[in-house]
């Protein structure tokens, strides 16, 4: 996922506008008992008093208690609900709920084709369990982002209870729709981690779209109260009695068999369990009762929610049940209600279920295996003989309720996530639709950054990178608006310009600097990759700029090769015709692509910048890499290394055979400017003005008394970068691999400025930012003569250099004492000024030199 908050977001609850415009669909809402309609209704309600306008497309009731038939359009407090009244049926067998739930979501297309209804953002439930396509084909046609609420894993739950099998051509088509799904929304909502477990183990590439947001309960509306109190506890005779609850559906996902096994266990004993629901097991549960004889069991209808206080409460233990092979695939909401309740839990499940760390966490009650009924008879006989422990494990659980499970608290989760989604890519499409009309520079820029021989140091070509100067944000990280690009189909545009622009500005250096055969690499995704037009839209772009095909090398990742070796080939043959070059990116990411590569006519290989990092490290590595040096060398391809950041790793790329390099050992990304200053000094790449380091020569060796700078950070090629740019300038630099050193280091060194990374192991840098603090405090202290033999002692500013860049962070920041703060990637003209007024304030004009 990408960065989280804009400025708006920090105000919202004091706008008298709206900020966000949520449209939810789902088939099931009040007067519709249903789980998943009480809590979106709640999720709705919540949603609008923060500042969102919401509203509901939903069905008609299947499931309510005094009504067939709801109002077409209501007004429910803030939210505006509308209910769909096609082809509904009553019937609760699988082929008429199938129907039902097909037509409703054809009806909520048809629904969402208007542009009010669809708003800033789509959410979308997993009931009925298609519904999320009908997101999916909106956002294809509009572009309107959605995120998916998964709250029962479909096919998974379908296999699970044999209604389809695991090789059904149903099963895999649902599994391949589901991919699609969720790699276009721009989030998925789970209620635990075993879900997203599951998730994961199908399409791993969605680890950063999944949240895990737990359900929630009101502790100020369920809440602790004595069955002497209790009205419901009264009319039903649950007073005297130690009463065992089971409330909720009695559904296929539940299991029902270990408790009734439990209370034929307790059948002689002062203890009786009441079921209070419906659902499917309901009917076969009560004639197994009937045919044990037991007299310990009693059945009650759905409750109106009004009642929901009284009737959990109305008992001494709450059960909650998952059955065998179900977890993961559904999540019982009734677990966080019998929390805030006041009463014990006795929870049944598998051993890796989530719950069982929930129970642990808030000492609420216990866990039993399925099956385990003895164990589960046994826990109850011992509260029946302890009220003290009943109220310590019911007083526990409502306090953990309290403390994490609120729907304030997770309402704010939801809304966080949906107004994340909402400002990013409102901010990305703005950007991208204004490149050909914006006034000025747009927002994107081309950065190029020199490709070299790693034997003369000469630039060979040059990489063409995108970089988003947010006019709020600053300079946005690539991989995060790369990444929300495909993922909304706005790559396929911005792609398009970046190609126009790069070759305009091809035409333009051909034309000042004709005696260099100079060729731009330009990253493609898969999405322009595999477009029907792609070859002769290239060629169209290099007939309007005069430009010849091999002047441009079109980079694409190794995963994009394997997708689809056919298409690949053909489109490969397409460009050799033009000849215009391919080189594959990121090669021996995955081995497969080794096997296969005789197959693709390509001209180059890029070498993963992962394998270059671990060269120093790792013999594999190297094995690989020496590997990849030898094909390319035989198949007559150019071996390229990406990230190449030291020299030790140059060395070595020299040794194996690598004979173009690229990375900030010769140059960071650079504006189109810098890159003319290089070609004007004849293709020279003049690395100390650029990044501080020389391909034959090290560091500048700096003045004994000048400034000594302290650099904290755990990433070795990182430190590697900053310590040569300073170095260069004449500074001398101390460094750290971690807080804790960082902290030793600083006491014995006493530098004028630290440079510390945020997010590091053991002590991140907000923490070692609190600590050097407190250390100055202590310094300040001391009298001059017995510890600085020197005039008033001065702290050092401290410079946080992370990746982070939230409000939040930001704040930690400074508030843990940091001076400044700049954001990876380094802005390095934005470096050497803040460096440089930093040093000014402490040393004077003389060392202020970078």
């Amino acid at each position: 996922m990408f960065n989280r908050f804009a400025n708006s977001i920090m105000s919202s609850e004091t706008n008298s506008s709206s900020d966000v415009k949520l449209s939810i669909v789902t088939q099931f809402y009040p007067p519709d008992y249903a789980a998943t309609g009480q809590f979106v209704d709640e999720l709705a309600q919540h949603l609008s008093h923060q500042n969102m306008d919401v509203q509901v497309f939903t069905g008609q009731p299947s499931y309510a208690f005094e009504t067939a038939i709801a109002p077409e359009t209501e007004q429910m407090g803030k939210v505006n609900v509308k209910r769909s009244r096609l082809l509904r049926f009553g019937s609760r067998k699988i082929a008429s709920r199938t129907i039902s739930s097909l037509a409703f979501c054809w009806h909520a297309a048809l629904h969402l084709l208007k542009r009010e209804h669809r708003g800033d953002i789509l959410l979308l439930t997993s009931e009925p369990p298609f519904l999320q396509v009908v997101g999916y084909a909106i956002h294809k046609l509009f572009k309107t982002p959605y995120a998916c609420l998964v709250y029962d894993l479909y096919p998974e739950v379908a296999v699970e209870l044999h209604v389809i099998s695991q090789n059904h051509w149903i099963t895999k088509l649902w599994d391949v729709v589901n991919k699609r799904v969720w790699r276009r929304a721009e989030a998925i909502i789970v209620p635990c981690q075993t879900m997203k477990d599951r998730i994961l183990a199908k399409v791993p590439d969605l680890a950063n779209k999944i949240t895990v947001i737990h359900n929630w309960a009101d502790p100020t509306w369920i809440k602790p109260l004595a069955k002497s109190l209790n009205p419901f506890a009264h009319t039903h005779d649950l007073v005297e009695p130690f009463t065992v609850l089971y409330s909720g559906n009695m559904g296929r996902c539940h299991d029902m068999d270990t408790i009734l096994d439990a209370a034929q266990e307790l059948q002689d004993e002062p203890v009786q369990f009441l079921f209070v629901g419906g659902g499917p097991k309901r009917e076969g549960c009560m004639k197994r009762i009937e045919a044990m004889g037991l007299k310990n069991c009693r059945f009650l209808p759905y409750q109106d929610k009004a009642l929901l206080p009284q009737s959990l409460t109305a008992c001494d233990l709450s059960l909650v049940s998952v059955d065998v092979g179900m977890e993961g695939l559904v999540a019982p909401s009734k677990f966080y209600s019998a929390l805030a309740a006041g009463r014990p839990v006795a929870v049944i499940c598998e051993r890796h279920s989530y719950l069982r760390s929930l129970v642990a966490d808030a000492n609420c009650g216990a866990a039993f295996s399925n099956g385990d009924s003895k164990g589960l008879a046994g826990f109850i006989r011992y509260l029946a003989k302890d009220p003290e422990m009943i109220e310590r494990l019911g007083k526990a659980g409502h306090r953990y309720v309290q403390d994490y499970f609120t729907p304030q608290q997770i309402s704010r989760h939801y809304g966080k996530l949906l107004r994340q989604a909402v400002s990013q890519n409102a901010d990305l499409r703005h950007a991208i639709d204004s490149l050909e009309t914006a006034n000025g520079l747009p927002e994107f820029q081309v950065y190029y950054q020199p490709i070299v021989s790693l034997r003369t140091g000469r630039i060979i070509s040059l990489e063409s990178l995108l970089r988003w100067h947010h006019p709020v944000r600053g300079l946005v990280c690539p991989a995060e608006f790369i990444s929300a690009a495909e993922e909304t189909g706005l790559i396929v545009p911005l792609g398009w310009w970046l190609l126009n622009t790069v070759c305009q500005q091809l035409q333009t250096w051909h034309a000042h600097f004709p005696q260099i055969p100079l060729r731009i690499s330009i990253n493609l995704s898969s999405q322009q990759f595999f477009q029907s037009d792609l070859v002769p839209q290239i060629v169209a772009l290099l007939k309007t700029y005069g430009l010849d095909g091999s002047c441009l090398m079109l980079e694409i990742k190794d995963r994009t090769v394997m997708e689809d070796a056919a298409a690949t080939t053909a489109l490969l043959l397409q460009l050799q015709a033009h000849n215009i070059q391919v080189c594959i990116d990121d090669f021996g990411a995955s081995h497969s692509a080794l096997e296969y590569l005789h197959r693709f006519p390509v001209n180059a290989l890029k070498a993963d910048r992962a394998l270059v990092s671990r060269i120093e490290m790792n013999p594999e590595t190297v094995k690989l890499l020496e590997t990849i040096a030898i094909l390319a060398k035989d198949l007559g391809m150019q071996a390229i290394a990406g990230g190449v950041e030291t020299s030790d790793q140059l060395h070595r790329l020299k040794e194996i055979g690598f004979e173009q390099g690229q990375g900030y050992l010769f140059s960071e990304p650079v504006p189109a400017e810098t890159i003319e200053t290089l070609l004007t000094s004849q293709q020279q790449v003049n690395l100390t003005n650029i990044t501080g380091v020389s391909m034959e020569s090290s560091e500048k060796s700096p003045q004994q008394d000048a400034p000594l700078v302290l650099l904290i950070d755990d990433d070795r090629s990182m430190r590697a970068i900053l310590k040569r740019m300073i170095m260069n300038e004449g500074y001398r630099v101390v460094e750290a691999t971690n807080g804790e050193q960082g902290i030793e280091t600083y006491k014995a060194s006493r530098p004028d400025l630290v440079l510390l990374d945020a997010m590091m192991p053991q002590m991140d840098g907000f923490t070692c930012c609190t600590r050097l603090q407190q250390l100055n405090a202590e310094t300040a202290l001391l009298s001059d003569s017995d510890r600085l033999g020197s005039a008033t002692w001065q702290a050092p500013p401290v410079l946080m250099i992370t990746a982070l860049d939230d409000v939040e962070s930001v704040d930690k920041a400074f508030t843990a004492g940091a001076t400044d703060y700049i954001t990876k990637p380094i802005n390095w003209a934005v470096f050497r000024q803040k460096i440089r007024q930093l040093l000014k304030k402490r040393n004077g004009k003389h060392w202020a030199r970078l």
